[in-house]
């Protein structure tokens, strides 16, 4: 790698725009987007965080994306705190589930960094850490995705906040 400058290149790391949730771009199949003050669970730091699933329904699809540049001749590592909740039934059935993936300008994945699933609940947060370094030089879409499929009353949440995209 070329000399880089070490840099954080996500905005709204911790989600503490509010509402105004720019530079962010969240969907929601359920109603609920993503971005929250809501209860249930405290966030890892700061006021807001995103919250994806917690509907018990089974189209409770959200999204939430944000486009960074990498710096040509940089490493780059993502990671997020992630909590997970889950009152599913069952000991192997994966029917809620969280991925994390960037995307190239056209919107195609380019590789799933991490899936969670409703079998990953524990207490408290977590922090994962994901090496990104070959997409330097690129535009990349950081996205999270939260899936609940099942529709006999168990469902799972799963809380995400102070994201970082760290070059050196």
């Amino acid at each position: 790698m070329s000399a880089c400058t070490a840099t954080q290149v996500l905005s709204d790391r911790g989600f503490e725009n509010g509402n105004s949730v720019t530079p962010w771009v969240e969907t929601s199949q359920s109603g609920s987007l993503p971005i929250t003050k809501a209860g249930g669970q405290s966030p890892h730091g700061g006021s807001w965080m995103a919250r994806f699933n917690g509907n018990g329904t089974n189209k409770g699809k959200s999204t939430l994306a944000q486009t960074v540049t990498i710096p040509s001749g940089c490493d780059a590592t993502v990671s997020f705190w992630l909590h997970i909740d889950s009152t599913e039934n069952t000991k192997t059935a994966k029917p809620d589930t969280f991925t994390v993936q960037p995307l190239n300008s056209s919107g195609t994945v380019l590789t799933t960094l991490a899936t969670f699933s409703n079998l990953d609940a524990a207490a408290g947060y977590t922090q994962h850490s994901y090496d990104i370094s070959s997409y330097a030089g690129q535009a990349v879409t950081l996205k999270f995705t939260g899936t609940e499929k099942d529709s006999k009353g168990g469902t799972t949440t799963f809380v995400e906040d102070d994201n970082a995209i760290r070059t050196s």
